[in-house]
């Protein structure tokens, strides 16, 4: 797990970082309507994708026998869904373009939806090294792809080619993924399909693929409403504000569960070994998430006007609740590897559905009630509720304690929060001084992460041990 997280965090690091500096660039360049015209389009490829592989990815990770018959019947069974997809999407772009009353959706839409048909060339490649654990040849196509396709949107965009910039970076990043994958992994598929083994996936991943709707609906539908009630801009302005606040759940939890899951599979029948390794994980996991939501509470409104441009200020209140939200969804996301690897995957189904409810009742009369900043607390009250409910199913499973999140989250808000007021604090004194604006985010940002950094270290033993163990595994 060290070796995949070293591997998988520095792909992250490296190219989420990328993407994210790229991204801010390109919101500097475009205006948010052709951000909304983007997240209309892949709202709705993302609504087809979860038909796809139907958790056929999840049971071939967790299935331990007839792997290579098992992965060659997911590869045909994939591209074929694939194909029936891309075709649904090309029928029915005219719908969403009239649903959201943005005609300029339907060829944008038929066009980005070929992703769909080229992620599923490699889809079963990248499960198997994720099976495996081989990280290191499974983040290098990914890491090429995501720089080549940021580079893309960046250049087009400087030559005036508007959204359709953005469109032509999904389109390079999926396919350099699918071509890349084959030169880094020997794997090849075989025309092979058994019909005895589709069904014993399609019975373990049909839990994992309705729960994954589901989570879909749930994280996803308060775009619909927000395109739909309040336009393209509202929805850009959102999106950015989702990514922006959401980056603890979609980077860090997202490495890390990549990585842990197939460890915990491993260590299924041994509860004490697991319950140890997912609070490691939880920690490690609140180490980071925890500043990032509070950086981003305190310094969003000088972020907005220093590093983006005024059109974006409507996104300032959102992205500081939003904070909330993916605080709260990055600890409890590590709870649905436990579901899985627990043999429970049901229970994420169950989780999900209350979710997608409570979100699809309750989104109209938020949007009326306070706009944007009503979906907002719509969405960090229900990921709240949802980590109490993940976490006692959670215990059930590990047979562990509600009071162990606390007596060991508590220590690292402390710190957060005193590194975060100290930031602000020489952030505002540069300012009087009239230093550059953009230089005193960055001033801010390095104490920030000193003043963190000293008080975890000084008071965090652990922290010092698993710092030792990562240098000793480099200097390997």
């Amino acid at each position: 797990v060290s070796t995949g997280l070293f591997w998988e965090g520095g792909a992250a690091l490296i190219g989420q970082g990328l993407s994210f500096v790229v991204s801010l660039l390109l919101a500097r360049l475009l205006a948010p309507e052709y951000f909304g015209l983007i997240s209309i389009a892949t709202l709705a490829i993302s609504s087809l994708v979860f038909f796809q592989e139907l958790g056929f990815s999840a049971a071939l990770v967790y299935r331990q026998d007839d792997v290579e018959a098992a992965a060659n019947t997911a590869h045909w069974t994939i591209i074929a869904s694939s194909v029936v997809l891309y075709i649904i999407g090309f029928i029915l772009a005219p719908l969403v373009a009239r649903f959201f009353r943005s005609p300029e959706v339907t060829p944008i839409l038929r066009v980005l939806a070929l992703t769909i048909v080229i992620s599923s060339l490699s889809r079963v490649s990248y499960t198997l090294l994720f099976k495996d654990m081989a990280f290191k040849k499974k983040v290098l196509p990914e890491l090429l792809a995501s720089l080549a396709g940021s580079v893309t949107s960046l250049l087009l965009a400087l030559a005036g080619w508007k959204v359709w910039a953005l469109v032509s970076g999904e389109l390079v990043n999926a396919s350099f993924a699918t071509i890349l994958v084959y030169l880094f992994y020997p794997w090849r598929p075989k025309l092979q399909f058994v019909r005895s083994l589709f069904r014993e996936m399609f019975g373990y991943g049909k839990h994992i693929a309705a729960s994954q709707i589901l989570i879909f609906g749930i994280t996803n539908v308060d775009d619909m409403f927000v395109g739909r009630m309040l336009g393209q801009a509202a929805l850009g302005q959102y999106g950015l504000a989702y990514k922006i606040s959401n980056l603890p759940a979609t980077n860090i939890t997202r490495l890390v569960t990549r990585v842990t899951f197939p460890a915990f599979t491993l260590l299924q029948g041994d509860i004490a070994r697991m319950r140890g390794a997912f609070f490691r994980v939880v920690r490690y996991v609140s180490l980071l998430s925890i500043p990032v939501a509070v950086v981003t509470v305190i310094f969003a409104h000088d972020f907005v006007y220093f590093v983006l441009n005024p059109s974006w200020a409507p996104a300032i209140v959102p992205m500081q609740i939003l904070a909330i939200y993916g605080l709260v969804r990055s600890i409890s996301s590590n709870m649905g590897t436990i579901f899985q690897a627990g043999g429970k995957p049901q229970w994420l189904t169950g989780i999900a559905a209350w979710r997608f409810v409570t979100m699809t009742v309750l989104l109209y009369p938020s949007i009326k009630w306070a706009g944007l900043v009503g979906v907002c607390v719509l969405s960090a009250a229900v990921a709240i509720v949802d980590f109490f409910i993940a976490a006692y199913l959670a215990d059930k499973i590990l047979k562990a304690r509600m009071v162990t999140y606390a007596q060991m989250l508590t220590p690292i808000f402390i710190y957060a929060i005193l590194a975060g007021a100290t930031g602000y604090l020489v952030q505002q004194w540069l300012l009087s001084i009239g230093l550059w604006d953009i230089a005193t985010l960055v001033a801010a940002g390095l104490v920030v992460v000193l003043v963190y950094g000293a008080l975890t270290w000084w008071r965090d033993q652990e922290v010092r041990q698993g710092v030792r163990q990562v240098l000793a595994q480099i200097n390997r």
